[in-house]
């Protein structure tokens, strides 16, 4: 061995040891040297936000280029304390929608599917609804299909399940909407198409995402997910219940088998996602099929195309999806044309894996992608969010799809006149929420998507003028450089003297208040929340513009009431509130620990609040209702109850919730009264029916 090698595999040998991981060739050195930093500081990161968090085991990993990197930390087993891995088996969750969606599409590719066809065209025993529902409905979820209903019921399944049995479940369900009307998240619609792939292919589900899928992207640790198979280093799931952790409820998932049934390993969904880089197994004309909002027929886009959720990351166009039930938290995140992917597994139900996935993120690519800003004027702010969706949305269309993005000249200009119109003062002020929603639909299709058109327009000429490494930067200094910077140049289109007046103007103030310290925060419960709030503070009586935390705040504050420290949460999130009013998940926060304290008054003041910023679904008071059954905090469970009911005073399914809750715990009369007002609501609900004339016998 010459010298030249013998230090090279000294150097590899004592890189790996400072960053213990799994690696993959070729340029290991080299790119051990680009983000050697980035991954220490991550691993740093994890080890005390995964404290925090209380989350026992987890693995996460990028690809970037031809370099992989992958850990795992913590235990995917803590009774027998079993490391996590690399290689640990996590239930996907939600994320084997995206196999199932590709699994659809080449078929239809292949002449098996046609995509605008009834369901009923490849699942006949599917019962006719009020409305046709067609396969690329289901693929955006606009098909009307149902969600849970009942989730006591449907979210406990411990048997297995065949196809038909799983359809069984909701195929009498009404339809929720007129199909193509409405964005409803659906797992039961992914179902539905599970079955659409087996009977168009003539195979079972699992094989046929496995000869489409897995097979050819090399993930040979991914498969259907069974209670009875021994898997290869399958995780042990965990939840938390009043601050301890306890083991998870054991649930047969095949209930939900092409919604999120199947099991992987951080290292097959990076090689996922490499392949989605490269664009393997589709046409590429149906991968930009696949990576293109749906929208409504009023012309809403959706923000997810068909199985993947299509939503840019400041100016960066990204794609990905999320995973949650029991036992399991996932994600995936990629950047297609950055060749970079993050996956991630976690086994804490209700985990909330995002902060890894952005602070990674922003590691690796050296950027803050998740800076946003605060400004006192309610009129600039919505004139900065609106400019912030021309950059977010532009860019990272152009990102992806170039100049086409922006159309035709004559649709650009009227782009422009678009923005020009609607992004003043006056307007604002002579109808603020006209004015605000016209602002806000700048992105759809409804209004001929002019912000879109003018930040891929912008974007091209940026780098006309100034070369694509110079285009990249704008990834780090934001939509107020963007367009500071586009102002500046001859262009055949300008913005109003008084709107680049106020960027101008912000861009100052936003210098001086988004120092660098600040701009290259984490936090974590461990941060001084009492030195931070107070500068904060100072900022925002010094300034007109200054960084907004307040979801960092808050997602640390969720981590304090997760470990039961509902007074230290509160305190935060109050004094959070008076820096950034009308945070509506801090009120959503702040109105959940005032029902652990049993706080009648405000918890119903809080709910109220961000009820009228946000509506709340009720998933939301279902699953808070799961948990507060799960600690068996009685009292606190019937006050959530009045509440949604007092939010939902005329919906069947709010009474259906409440009558439920009521005979689980005894309270017949209570259950009956809340049965009889559902059925007065809606009188075509056979299973309240039934349950109904059984209480009432006795």
């Amino acid at each position: 061995m010459n010298k030249k090698t013998a230090t090279f595999l000294l150097i590899l040998l004592y890189t790996i040891f400072l960053h213990p991981g799994l690696y993959s060739d070729p340029g290991t050195l080299q790119a051990l040297q680009d983000y050697g930093d980035a991954i220490k500081k991550f691993e740093q990161y994890v080890e005390k936000k995964m404290q925090s968090d209380r989350i026992p085991g987890l693995s996460i990993g990028f690809m970037k280029d031809d370099f992989t990197w992958v850990r795992g930390f913590g235990y995917s087993d803590l009774e027998n304390k079993v490391k996590a891995k690399p290689q640990s088996s996590y239930r996907m969750a939600s994320v084997s929608k995206t196999f199932t969606a590709i699994a659809v599409l080449k078929l239809a590719e292949d002449g098996k599917i046609d995509l605008d066809e009834e369901v009923q065209t490849y699942v006949p025993d599917f019962p006719k609804k009020k409305w046709p529902v067609t396969v690329r409905q289901l693929l955006g979820h606009l098909g009307g299909i149902s969600h849970y209903k009942d989730f006591d019921k449907e979210c406990h399944f411990k048997h297995h399940m065949n196809t038909e049995e799983a359809l069984s479940v909701f195929k009498d369900f009404d339809l929720v909407a007129e199909p193509g009307t409405k964005y409803h998240y659906s797992s039961y619609g992914f179902n539905l198409l599970g079955a659409v792939v087996e009977n168009a292919s003539g195979r079972p589900f699992g094989e046929c995402i496995t000869e489409i899928v897995f097979k050819p992207l090399g993930m040979n640790a991914s498969r259907m997910d069974s209670p009875e198979d021994l898997i290869p280093n399958r995780v042990r799931g965990y939840r938390l219940i009043n601050g301890e952790i306890k083991n998870s409820e054991f649930i047969d998932i095949s209930s939900r088998f092409a919604a999120g049934g199947t099991r992987s390993t951080v290292i097959d969904l990076l090689k996922y996602g490499k392949g989605i880089c490269e664009k393997k197994i589709l046409n590429p004309d149906t991968w930009d099929s696949v990576f293109t909002s749906m929208a409504t027929k009023q012309g809403q886009s959706t923000w997810y195309g068909m199985g993947w959720r299509v939503v840019p990351m400041r100016g960066h166009f990204s794609v990905g999806h999320t995973g949650s039930q029991p036992e399991t938290k996932t994600q995936l995140l990629i950047f297609p044309t950055e060749n970079f992917v993050i996956a991630v597994g976690a086994n804490l139900e209700e985990a909330n894996l995002s902060s890894y996935v952005n602070v990674l993120s922003e590691l690796i690519l050296n950027q803050d992608l998740n800076s946003k800003a605060f400004i006192s004027d309610p009129f600039e702010q919505v004139l900065y969010n609106a400019l912030s969706q021309v950059f977010d949305y532009g860019l990272s269309r152009y990102d992806y799809f170039g100049l086409q993005a922006a159309g035709s000249r004559k649709e650009v200009s009227r782009a422009f006149d678009y923005l020009n119109q609607h992004a003043q003062k006056n307007a604002l002020k002579t109808n603020f929420e006209k004015t605000q929603n016209k602002l806000k639909n700048g992105i759809h299709p409804s209004e001929g998507k002019p912000f879109i058109r003018i930040g891929a327009y912008m974007a091209s000429y940026l780098e006309m003028a100034y070369g694509k490494s110079k285009l990249k930067e704008y990834h780090q200094s934001g939509p107020l450089a963007f367009f500071s910077d586009f102002s500046k140049l001859s262009s055949d289109y300008r913005l109003r003297k008084e709107i680049t007046n106020t960027i101008r103007s912000l861009q100052e103030d936003w210098k001086r208040t988004y120092s660098d310290d600040l701009r290259a925060m984490h936090i974590t419960i461990e941060a001084d929340f009492d030195s931070l709030l107070q500068k904060l503070r100072q900022l925002s009586s010094e300034a007109r513009i200054y960084p907004d935390f307040s979801e960092e705040i808050t997602g640390a504050a969720y981590s304090f009431i997760q470990n039961n420290q509902i007074d230290r949460a509160m305190d935060i999130l109050q004094k959070s509130s008076e820096i950034y009013p009308d945070q509506p998940f801090a009120l959503l926060l702040l109105a959940e620990c005032s029902v652990l304290k049993k706080d009648v008054q405000n918890s119903l003041e809080y709910y109220k609040k961000s009820h009228s910023l946000e509506p709340i679904s009720l998933n939301h008071f279902a699953s808070f209702s799961e948990k507060l059954k799960n600690a068996e905090k009685k009292d606190e469970l019937f006050l959530l109850t009045e509440i949604a009911l007092e939010l939902y005073p005329e919906n069947a399914e709010a009474y259906k919730q409440a009558g439920y809750i009521y005979f689980e715990f005894g309270k017949k009369e209570m259950a009956a009264k809340m049965f009889r007002k559902s059925l007065q609501i809606n009188p075509e609900q056979k299973d309240v029916k039934d349950i109904l004339d059984k209480l009432q016998k006795k």
